[in-house]
């Protein structure tokens, strides 16, 4: 019984560490007063970067060749975004 409870305090204590003041807070930017969260930030920048690739790849004419387009471009901008993020957070 007494393992148990023991046990019980110490599922609870792992669950409520990351409820501490001392943690990290997430990061973001003041845009206008208003907080924004970073990963929208870079979510944003991901696709303008997905963007700006596929007017790459219309000019150099690769576009044509890509098998599954819109899923390229998807890709892309997800890979961008959280290239973007890792590069914000510092975790490259």
């Amino acid at each position: 019984m007494k393992s148990q409870r023991f046990g019980a305090l110490a599922l609870v204590a792992l669950l409520v560490q990351g409820c501490s003041s001392s943690a990290a807070r997430a990061p973001s930017i003041s845009v206008f007063g208003s907080f924004f969260p970073a990963w929208v930030i870079c979510a944003v920048g991901g696709i303008v970067l997905a963007v700006a690739m596929r007017a790459l790849f219309i000019a150099t004419h690769i576009d044509e060749h890509l098998p599954a387009p819109p899923l390229v471009y998807l890709c892309l901008s997800i890979s961008f975004g959280i290239g973007l993020y890792m590069l914000w957070t510092g975790t490259v």
